[in-house]
């Protein structure tokens, strides 16, 4: 008899040990979501009772949808959502002020022999046999020993002071590191830096690599020490960069996720990584330029204060929060060990964007003023004392030229409103050796009436746009329109380009008069910032004229540069345009000392590899036919601006033999709603809307930072222009229709 009692305890107590399973923090693969965090899960023969911890913003809403699930990864099993405790399924639910909230889903019973769960796309492999490992997060054996060899290969110590001679050195670095908890399953194999020379305006975005083992790295062209930002899966980390360095930096998806939730706020901005771990020789520097922090900008806020602040108020406030922030930097110098070069980094960060807002603050508030006269009629003038605080930067100090602000600050600075001064340079006029109705007449070209009346309503009309123009003018008979053609190509051309083309004078005088404003509107001397701003502005000052005259102009505009790095970068440029003719007979030669010849125009080749792979398989369709190609998002108004422009042009040319326009796009910067709504009502046809990855790598491949970005392809798939300008498609599709057919 007490056997028998003893064996049916023991039943009971097996029974209900397997009735109710419940795993404390379970271990998982990959946690997708920036919200959700597995916390307990109970398992029963009736449900299964999912414990998640929803953490986000104080205020925030989440929501548990009816399509919600689980699912088996052995057997890919669907279990839907049958409720949530206490709450309503598509209810939307609010946190409370603490921002995290810890929610119990209920599921079907999950059948016998389940060892791991998706939840939903949110968290990969939740285990159901153990809890977290203490070990799940360190950094592999064979990532430890790769990014030590990677900082080993560096065989030059960092510059130790920003005015060092070696200071410009046009030499590439390396970024190396890896991600604490990446998986393939997160949807991104590429990050990229934003690269550039704020010396001249070029840019040249860089894919770095990241690895099926979370391992990432990236060769960086620099050309002086630079403070910039890896972007990975919309998240960005700062970090300092020196030409022939290697930075190793150790990452945590953690990180990621958090900060993707404060930058959807619109008050929790200012998130840095909190967990990354820096090695290698500029360790200690990204370890402080990580760990100091300041309020940071809040562009809604500083929308309000254009509208409700005067200049001088405006000033008061940046100049107080500037004196704050300079005071916070001191005791964090005074309780860190922080050496100069680092100090002064952080010191030039702060001053770097304090000018940038002053600077922007001006542009905002004109603008503001172009769309609401009232606030146009109440704002106060500005005057020449809101610009003193330029007074109080070491213009000629390098470590000014760092911070990653800095090419924002330049751009603010080149085209503030005292230097947007130009030279009154009249056009003249020409006086063709033959006129258009002598032209008429040797040519036996007889007016219709039609042709005699446009030409009396011409006289004195004057048009709203180039547009309005042509379509006048394809009223006349095409006779007339050939004439037209023919007499401007032959007659008038040759003497407005020759009239055109030299440029010395008028843009010689532009830079007197803006060396002026430097001296006497903003009290400050000759520095290297400011020659800066005319290498920045030379490629836009040549690209008007002829080789001859764009050296003429070149060999002027330097005597007035003193830095030779900022002179070996503008003769680049020049030659760049106009590369000079090496291989002549001794008669060419001696000519082309003379007009420096330069080379003709020729489409270029797609360099091999993977970015031209990607491009020419989006293009392999539309061979045959020149490419207008547009590299767009739905987020970019200028973008979607030039396309709406654009809607009554393409349909002109919907059916033409000669020319295709494609557009592309990447998955994250359109989304698929607004991206398919658009397209529909912009008639647009050949797009393409393609990963973050790939467009990574067309960034990389046609060297652009910024978008909208216009690229011209030939009918043999050579880049006929990587930078065109889309506004001058009326003025130019017949000449590159003629010459590429």
């Amino acid at each position: 008899m007490k056997k028998t009692i003893l064996s049916l305890l023991l039943f009971l107590i097996t029974a209900s040990f397997f009735a109710q399973t419940i795993i404390e923090k379970p271990d998982f693969a990959v946690r997708k979501s920036s919200i959700y965090y597995p916390e307990k899960i109970e398992l029963t023969d009736k449900e299964t009772r999912f414990h998640v911890r929803a953490k986000i913003l104080p205020g925030w809403n989440v929501t548990f949808r009816k399509n919600d699930f689980l699912k088996d990864c052995k057997t890919e099993k669907i279990y839907k959502i049958i409720g949530v405790e206490d709450y309503n399924l598509d209810e939307k639910i609010t946190l409370p002020e603490s921002g995290e909230q810890t929610f119990v889903l209920v599921f079907p019973p999950l059948e016998k022999g389940v060892k791991k769960i998706d939840y939903k796309h949110a968290i990969y492999e939740i285990s159901l046999e153990k809890q977290r490992s203490k070990t799940a997060n360190e950094v592999p054996k064979h990532v430890t020993k790769w990014i030590e060899k990677e900082l080993k290969k560096v065989k030059t110590k960092p510059i130790t002071d920003f005015n060092s001679d070696e200071f410009f050195n046009p030499k590439k670095a390396k970024l190396i590191g890896y991600i604490k908890g990446y998986d393939k399953r997160l949807g991104f194999t590429t990050g990229i830096v934003y690269q550039g020379n704020a010396i001249t305006r070029e840019d040249y975005p860089i894919v770095v690599q990241v690895y099926e083992d979370g391992r990432f790295e990236a060769e960086i062209p620099l050309i002086h020490p630079e403070i910039n930002f890896l972007s990975i899966h919309k998240s960005y980390i700062d970090y300092y960069l020196e030409p022939g360095q290697t930075l190793a930096m150790i990452l945590d998806w953690e990180d990621f996720l958090t900060q993707y939730i404060y930058r959807r706020s619109a008050t929790h901005t200012n998130y840095k990584f909190q967990k990354t771990v820096y090695k290698g020789s500029l360790a200690e520097i990204n370890k402080h330029l990580n760990k100091f922090t300041v309020e940071g900008f809040n562009y809604r806020t500083f929308k309000e204060k254009v509208k409700t602040l005067s200049f001088d108020e405006f000033r008061a406030e940046q100049d107080a929060k500037l004196l704050a922030n300079k005071n916070l930097l001191k005791s964090y110098i005074k309780n860190n060990n922080v050496n100069h070069k680092t100090e002064q980094l952080l010191l030039n960060n702060l001053i770097t964007e304090s000018a940038t807002l002053l600077f922007d603050f001006v542009k905002n508030s004109d603008y503001e003023a172009t769309k609401n006269e009232l606030f146009a009629n109440l704002r106060t003038n500005i005057t020449n004392d809101y610009y003193s605080f330029l007074q109080e930067i070491d213009w000629n100090n390098k470590a000014f030229l760092v911070p990653n602000r800095f090419a924002t600050f330049v751009n603010r600075y080149e085209f503030s409103t005292p230097m947007n001064i130009y030279a009154n340079h009249k056009f003249t006029g020409v006086t063709p050796k033959m006129k258009f109705d002598d032209y008429l007449k040797k040519h036996n070209i007889t007016l219709t009436e039609n042709d005699k009346k446009l030409r009396e309503e011409s006289k004195g009309k004057r048009f709203k746009s180039y547009e309005e123009y042509k379509d006048f003018r394809e009223k006349y008979s095409k006779p007339y329109k050939d004439a037209l053609k023919a007499h401007n190509l032959k007659y008038i051309k040759p003497l407005v380009d020759k009239q055109q083309a030299d440029i010395t004078d008028a843009t010689m005088e532009k830079w007197r008069l803006r060396d002026s404003v430097l001296t006497n509107v903003y009290h400050l001397n000759k520095n290297i910032v400011h020659d800066m701003t005319k290498i920045r502005a030379l490629k836009f000052d040549i690209d008007r004229t002829d080789a001859e005259n764009a050296r003429k102009y070149w060999d002027t505009l330097k005597k007035t540069i003193d830095d030779s790095f900022l002179i070996a970068q503008g003769e680049r440029i020049v030659h760049k345009k106009f590369p000079i003719v090496t291989q002549l007979n001794d008669k060419d030669l001696e000519k082309s000392s003379r007009k420096n010849i330069a080379l003709s125009a020729k489409t270029v080749k797609l360099p091999k590899g993977k970015p031209s792979s990607i491009f020419n398989n989006i293009i392999k369709s539309h061979k045959g036919k020149i490419l207008f190609v547009d590299f767009w998002a739905t987020s970019c108004g200028p973008c979607v601006g030039s396309i709406k422009r654009m809607k009554e042009i393409r349909a002109k040319y919907k059916d033409n033999p000669d020319i295709d326009f494609v557009f592309i796009t990447s998955k994250n910067q359109s989304p698929e709603k607004r991206y398919t709504d658009f397209v529909e009502n912009q008639n647009l046809v050949n797009t393409y809307r393609v990963s973050s990855d790939e467009f990574n790598y067309l960034r990389q491949l046609f060297k652009f930072n910024g978008i909208p970005r216009y690229v011209v392809i030939a009918k043999n798939g050579e880049v006929i222009d990587d930078h065109y300008k889309m506004y001058t498609f009326n003025n130019t599709i017949d000449d590159i229709i003629k010459k590429y057919k």
